[in-house]
């Protein structure tokens, strides 16, 4: 049995950061495997609002809105006939005590019921996370003309190389006894549109307690509409 749930985001941020393999490799469960570059793996980080979620076909007033923010990691299946990319949740923050509830029964992304501060504007993005377990905090600016060159990289020579690498997998992943639970989003992706963004301040203390992660990639994407499809499974090789 499939549900699928509509919404729109409104505003969203999401910023890759490479971590040495060996600090996080023991937060992926058994038939999963991390994405890696030499001996790196890498997190993608997302805030995002998210505009009347609901189940597919009610309209608008019936969602929920609430702001989201995620820890993923980059895997991909190892226990599966058909290889299989996409984020391993680590944790989510959710500033709607429903969603943070009900999330956790039709999902795997370990939701927790925090409060949360987010804008995201052309001109500014701001973040804050009031959650004693994952406090955060994230200023930066959109970048209206040059990529920015600041960021220097051992895994990757370009900003473009950086961007195919990590281009965010719309794809969550989490195995269970005898099957790959997914969860599915589609989107127009003729509608997906990234600003980079220049960093000022982030800290993430969730991802300090896993060691060393640095900066990547950091970008704004447009409001965009958004369906996910949550039941489906892939059977695991016995």
């Amino acid at each position: 049995m499939t549900l699928t749930m509509q919404g729109r985001i409104s505003a969203c941020v999401l910023l890759a950061y490479r971590t040495p393999m060996r600090a996080v490799e023991q937060l992926v469960p058994r038939g999963l495997e991390l994405v890696t570059r030499d001996e790196w793996a890498f997190w993608n980080v997302v805030a995002s609002r998210i505009e009347a979620m609901r189940p597919s076909g009610l309209p608008a007033w019936c969602g929920l809105s609430y702001t989201h923010v995620a820890y993923r990691l980059y895997v991909h299946s190892t226990s599966t006939s058909t290889p299989v990319e996409g984020l391993f949740f680590a944790r989510s923050d959710a500033d709607n005590a429903l969603i943070a509830t009900t999330g956790n029964w039709l999902s795997d992304f370990r939701f927790h019921h925090s409060q949360i501060e987010f804008d995201a504007t052309n001109e500014d993005v701001n973040l804050k996370v009031y959650n004693p377990e994952a406090l955060a905090e994230l200023h930066a600016t959109p970048s209206t003309g040059a990529i920015p060159s600041s960021i220097v990289s051992p895994c990757f020579s370009s900003h473009d190389e950086a961007a195919h690498f990590l281009k965010y997998r719309p794809l969550g992943l989490a195995p269970g006894p005898k099957a790959l639970r997914l969860v599915e989003v589609f989107r127009d992706e003729t509608a997906w549109q990234e600003t980079p963004l220049t960093v000022r301040t982030a800290r993430f203390p969730f991802l300090e307690k896993f060691g060393l992660h640095e900066l990547e990639l950091a970008t704004q994407v447009a409001p965009i509409d958004y369906r996910w499809r949550l039941g489906n499974r892939i059977a695991l090789n016995t």
